[in-house]
């Protein structure tokens, strides 16, 4: 997903997607609804040093176009094989490495699993792979993408309000301060900063403040707010502050009214 676009070469207003209610959106990061998960018939097992791989033939599913390829990062499961009494059955697991030819539909697909080394083996069995969401590369002043809103006599009030939900990937930055702003022009100038309602983490509720996520420490101390009766017309999420990371520091914003 493409991050804020301050050049005026880019696409009109019109362009900008609305916000939809009760449906997920991305702000920062994207998900292809086109993608069907992946179906494979695995060929081979094999684990060392507490990662399996699999060798797999692709059985359906998968995108539109070849491009489309199953991710590391995405939630797998494994049923059916029968090597050292089925260990490499797993359900769920996240995928940690993929070696795959479309041209072929055949590779290799790794996850973490505890075990003694297993050279491989040729086997059968079944593994299914989710379609993953894909983190923008992120660093302190990125700014999403907008989305549009509007109110009409067949919206309800709570369509003005949202929740926010925040996760890093990568490496994740010793501090940092993610935030939601409005603005009723789609001018990177014109966006401020809103407060929210409440905010959440791992570990419970947070009080409110202008904070939609928070890092502290290389901790997430803050993952996501709950925000009520936005009125502008555009919002977005922005990386106001942030340090440490690297250019694997990755940001997947999703937004629900």
């Amino acid at each position: 997903m493409s991050l804020y676009n301050t050049t005026a070469f880019g696409p009109p207003f019109s362009k900008v997607e609305r916000i939809q209610t009760q449906t997920q959106q991305h702000l920062f990061g994207s998900l292809d609804s086109k993608t069907q998960p992946f179906l494979f018939n695995v060929t081979s097992v094999s684990l060392a040093d507490d990662v399996a791989t699999l060798g797999v033939s692709i059985k359906s599913g998968g995108g539109p176009s070849s491009l489309v390829l199953p991710q590391v990062g995405a939630v797998c499961g494994v049923q059916g094989t029968q090597t050292n009494a089925g260990i490499f059955n797993v359900d769920p697991a996240t995928v940690t490495a993929v070696d795959y030819n479309p041209a072929t539909g055949t590779g290799t697909i790794s996850y973490a699993l505890t075990g003694d080394d297993v050279a491989q083996t040729t086997d059968v069995g079944s593994l299914v792979v989710h379609p993953a969401e894909i983190p923008d590369l992120v660093e302190e002043g990125s700014a999403s993408k907008p989305l549009s809103t509007f109110y009409g006599p067949d919206e309800a009030d709570n369509a003005r309000s949202v929740f926010c939900e925040a996760v890093w990937s990568g490496t994740i930055p010793t501090s940092a301060t993610v935030v939601l702003q409005v603005a009723n022009v789609n001018q990177d100038s014109r966006f401020q900063t809103v407060q929210n309602y409440s905010g959440t983490a791992p570990g419970g509720s947070v009080a409110a403040s202008d904070a939609l996520a928070t890092v502290a420490d290389g901790a997430v101390t803050q993952s996501g707010a709950f925000y009520n009766y936005l009125c502008a017309r555009f919002i977005r999420a922005k990386v106001l502050a942030m340090d440490g990371g690297d250019d694997t520091t990755g940001l997947v914003v999703t937004i629900f009214a």
